[in-house]
């Protein structure tokens, strides 16, 4: 995609902290993470990638390769000592890339915020990787964390619109570069038609209605269409495992009902995502597996990410928000809509998800990296 940087005829030998990574058990996470190495190594072959990680033991596994992993101290009672290995390892050399996507969403940001204010004063590069931020959370300190990056790539026109309004300068919109992550094949061959079914705990603890509607949902797909139905976790951790919420679903018991693994790689899910027909997910990975795919996709809305990539696609229409006190009408509707505009939406995204994609990685980027 991109040559490597040279000077004087060799490459030059990067050098490369990647954070803000809790663990390839989020298979979100591991499609970023594996891009990003991917992406860092076509630009400098000669590069040098730490990966700090709160689960070694997780990467490991799903076949993430740095050349060092740098683990947090779970014994520490403050961010400076559950981090310090991290830090630790900062020099001026440093280009250090958070990619967190949304952790600046949530109240522990300022772990992060400590590992880029500390790039900055030993005179690394400091970017913000793919990101989403809940514009309502906003505040003073958040926006001044923000500020002092070197580079914020937002990957979705709702947090570049919420930090440009803000006044900052250092923000460039593209797109998730897990949308550049190619399927690969997996042990899964469909018999018939069938749409694919993710459901987080995490949209069923915000909204005690989406099981129960996710459940009367599955009864009128098996009732009323020839479709079957392939239940595909995308987050396995085990404070927040998708197994949890689709074992309720897959209680519901008819043959026609597939329950996949918990343990495959992203790229492998995306192969059974890319020869559905349809995808309805909480993930917003797994929508960027739909979206990628040209699969027709209706989002389980629970972010600013989720509805900021279904609008950059003019999807919106597709997405429930989880927390809407209507959700189980929205929902069976949506999933109607859904049906009759599959060939409409299947052509729409294979017209635009080219260009998009390209927005993965662009020459603006290039002189930070």
């Amino acid at each position: 995609m991109y040559k490597a940087q040279q000077k004087g005829g060799a490459a030059l030998s990067k050098r490369y902290l990647l954070y803000g990574h809790g663990g390839a058990y989020n298979h979100g996470a591991e499609a970023i993470t594996r891009c990003t190495i991917h992406l860092l190594r076509q630009l400098s072959p000669a590069c040098q990638i730490a990966l700090s990680t709160h689960f070694p033991e997780q990467d490991q596994e799903f076949g993430l390769l740095p050349d060092t992993f740098i683990t947090r101290n779970v014994h520490g009672t403050t961010n400076d000592e559950v981090y310090r290995a991290t830090l630790d390892a900062i020099t001026s050399e440093t280009i250090a890339i958070h990619v967190g996507g949304d952790n600046y969403c949530y109240q522990n940001w300022q772990r992060y915020a400590l590992i880029s204010d500390a790039v900055k004063a030993r005179g690394g590069t400091s970017i913000l990787w793919g990101c989403s931020v809940t514009p309502e959370t906003l505040d003073a300190d958040r926006l001044r964390a923000l500020q002092a990056h070197d580079l914020i790539l937002a990957r979705e026109g709702l947090t570049f619109q919420a930090l440009t309004a803000y006044g900052l300068k250092n923000v460039r919109k593209v797109c998730d570069i897990a949308f550049t992550l190619p399927a690969e094949p997996a042990n899964f061959s469909a018999k018939r038609p069938y749409i694919v079914l993710n459901l987080s705990p995490l949209v069923c603890r915000e909204n005690a209605a989406v099981l129960p509607a996710m459940q009367s949902l599955l009864r009128m797909i098996l009732q009323t269409t020839d479709l079957d139905v392939v239940l595909l976790p995308h987050v396995t951790m085990p404070t927040d495992n998708d197994l949890e919420a689709l074992h309720a679903m897959h209680s519901i018991s008819s043959h026609r009902v597939i329950q996949l693994p918990g343990n495959w790689r992203a790229a492998q899910y995306k192969d059974v995502i890319r020869q559905a027909d349809f995808c309805i997910a909480a993930r917003t990975h797994a929508c960027i597996a739909a979206y990628s795919s040209c699969v027709p996709c209706l989002a389980i809305g629970y972010s600013t990410k989720a509805h900021g990539i279904a609008h950059d696609l003019d999807m919106s229409d597709y997405v429930v928000d989880c927390a809407d006190s209507f959700f189980a009408d929205k929902i069976s509707s949506a999933f109607r809509d859904l049906l009759t505009s599959g060939s409409a939406l299947r052509k729409k995204l294979e017209e635009q998800i080219p260009a998009y994609q390209s927005l993965a990685v662009t020459q603006e980027m290039m002189p930070y990296l």
